[in-house]
């Protein structure tokens, strides 16, 4: 299976990237796990005019046309782990995405190295997704299927946010897990700047939507179903009182 490494370089990024390719590099040399081929596509954003959702779709339709079967998303300040490849691989056969642990480390303290507290458990269920703080359940750097992200893709008119709109599409239509893996560390505190880049707390209140917004679909969709049984189930016994 081919598989490609997505990153949106954006404002002042242009020089951590090489420190995440290199880790990208180094867990393809420990171990491929299934992965055959692997090809890395930077989507170079350095004044920040195009935002992270259109230089990520241009990444999918870029690892489609190249025939990649599994991408892999990776912002530019943060590090892919040692065994990413090889964890994932023993989920490729029976899910469609999946997210591993938390992991973070500090810009300026890059050694200490550690897992998000109090963060979600690996699960397969969009109902825990959905009942999780987002800063505590899952992040971007997870594993996915081409065809899955090039049919749920990056809402271009977010400028934050649309990871999540993202995530649970993806949890809500395919089949989706959070593993015990650890597939990337998070490094935190060199956020990248630009005109299309936002805070926490816009984050926190687009997120926050996004969440509501599905939880009033899901219901939306019982509610529709419910009456559709039962509308059928009127006409079986109107047919059947009439004959």
């Amino acid at each position: 299976m081919k598989i490609a490494v997505i990153t949106p370089v954006g404002p002042g990024h242009d020089g951590v990237y090489i420190k995440c390719q290199k880790s990208i590099a180094s867990a393809w040399t420990k171990n491929q796990g299934p992965f055959t081929d692997l090809i890395l596509i930077p989507q170079w954003d350095l004044e920040g005019s195009f935002g992270r959702s259109e230089r990520r779709n241009c990444g999918i339709q870029q690892a489609k046309d190249m025939g990649c079967d599994w991408l892999f998303f990776l912002d530019a300040d943060d590090i892919m782990t040692p065994f990413a490849f090889e964890d994932a691989g023993k989920y490729t056969s029976d899910y469609d995405a999946i997210w591993g642990y938390i992991c973070e480390s500090q810009f300026n303290d890059a050694s200490n190295v550690k897992l998000r507290e109090n963060q979600l458990r690996p699960t397969t269920a969009l109902s825990d997704i959905l009942a999780t703080d987002p800063f505590l359940s899952i992040q971007m750097g997870h594993f996915v299927k081409t065809s899955v992200a090039a049919k749920v893709g990056f809402d271009e008119s977010m400028d934050t946010g649309e990871d999540f709109k993202y995530y649970l599409s993806v949890w809500r239509f395919h089949k989706a897990c959070k593993t015990s893996g650890v597939f990337f560390v998070n490094v935190r505190g060199n956020h990248s700047h630009g005109p299309r880049s936002a805070n926490g707390r816009d984050w926190r209140i687009a997120v926050e939507r996004e969440i509501a917004n599905c939880k009033t679909q899901l219901i939306d969709t019982v509610v529709s179903s419910r009456l559709d049984r039962q509308l059928r189930n009127f006409k079986a016994n109107t047919v059947s009182q009439v004959a």
